[in-house]
């Protein structure tokens, strides 16, 4: 049964978000151009716009007519909130284990309960 175009704009959209995410695409870098991507990953140039359209609306990237799509860089609200969570880090680092405190992020991220 082949891939509905909702699975394969979804697992565009998350191929290029985790990209971004572990740094493969750093702030102010262009994304491939959609037909290239589309090329390189053998779908519709269109499936490609529309998960570049989500990423855009996700604010991880800037699609700039004519010019392409850019990693943004990370809003100010999302900096305070990284502030934020090394400065609780710094106070649980004081407190516990290094191991102790990675195995509570893994399990929190796993959907578990802290």
């Amino acid at each position: 049964m082949p891939d509905s175009k909702l699975d394969v704009f979804m697992r565009i959209k998350n191929h290029f978000k985790s990209l971004i995410e572990k740094g493969a695409y750093l702030e102010g870098e262009p994304l491939p151009s959609v037909r290239n991507a589309a090329l390189d990953l053998g779908v519709n140039p269109n499936t490609v716009q529309k998960a570049y359209q989500a990423l855009e609306s996700d604010g991880l990237i800037e699609i700039l007519p004519k010019k392409g799509a850019y990693v943004k860089a990370y809003e100010t609200s999302d900096q305070h909130l990284i502030d934020a969570l090394k400065h609780i880090l710094d106070e649980l680092k004081q407190k516990r284990e290094i191991d102790e405190i990675i195995k509570l992020i893994k399990n929190y991220l796993g959907g578990n309960p802290l």
